[in-house]
């Protein structure tokens, strides 16, 4: 019988924010600055290009810049300095999801122990985090940089639930989109998971989720909510 859940990690990229939007609007302004004269592409033909290579953040972006320089030689770009562009472009295109943020507020109202568990570099994070609103609700912020460590390493899953001041993994829930990195790390390390599903399916050769949403802000009428209610 699974345990009552009693805290929640969260997942930031394409869970607590549209990153993927985010990226999108990013790439579109890019080719409009950069590329439009610079390549026969049209601009969604171009995007589609920096979305497939960016794969949800988890390339590494000197290589993805790579691939940009090698792709449009005429644009004259240098990944060396495309890196910090990125790094202050991005955020001018992360946009706060409102009911995410209620729900966390409601979190901390309620005093419930929480906080998010992401990998990527700390500085590009905590920029997201703050681009979003969730900088000043969120009680930790593990970055897999900071960390040394990142999903679906379990100590990275060990430092969360130690912050939350929970001692047993099945008492947190996991909410994450990445099936490995989210969904089965926090399983492995005996957590309970929720997937944000973006309209996929969820791999065969995975333990399924507890639960699977559409939207973060759908916890406010999951078993996690009645159980803190009740409890």
């Amino acid at each position: 019988m699974a345990e009552t859940v009693q805290g929640v990690l969260f997942d930031l990229d394409n869970t607590l924010i549209d990153r993927e939007a985010a990226f999108i609007r990013f790439a579109s302004h890019f080719y409009n600055s950069r590329l439009r004269n610079a390549t026969s592409m049209t601009r969604d033909e171009a995007v589609a290009k920096m979305v497939c290579w960016d794969q949800d953040g988890y390339v590494d972006r000197l290589t993805m810049f790579s691939r940009w320089v090698d792709e449009w030689p005429e644009a004259g770009l240098e990944p060396e300095l495309l890196l910090p562009w990125y790094r202050s472009e991005m955020k001018q295109h992360v946009q706060p999801d409102t009911d995410n943020n209620r729900l966390l507020a409601d979190l901390n109202q309620r005093r419930v122990p929480w906080g998010i568990v992401t990998n990527g570099t700390t500085a590009t994070q905590h920029i997201t985090c703050e681009a979003a609103g969730i900088d000043q609700l969120a009680p930790f912020i593990i970055v897999s940089e900071a960390a040394g460590y990142k999903k679906p390493d379990p100590r990275i899953f060990r430092d969360a639930l130690n912050m939350t001041g929970l001692t047993s993994p099945g008492q947190v829930l996991f909410v994450g989109d990445n099936p490995r990195a989210d969904i089965d790390g926090a399983k492995r390390f005996g957590m309970q998971t929720a997937w944000v599903r973006r309209g996929l399916q969820f791999p065969d050769d995975l333990q399924p989720p507890d639960y699977v949403i559409n939207h973060v802000s759908e916890l406010t009428i999951s078993p996690f909510r009645e159980a803190n209610e009740t409890g």
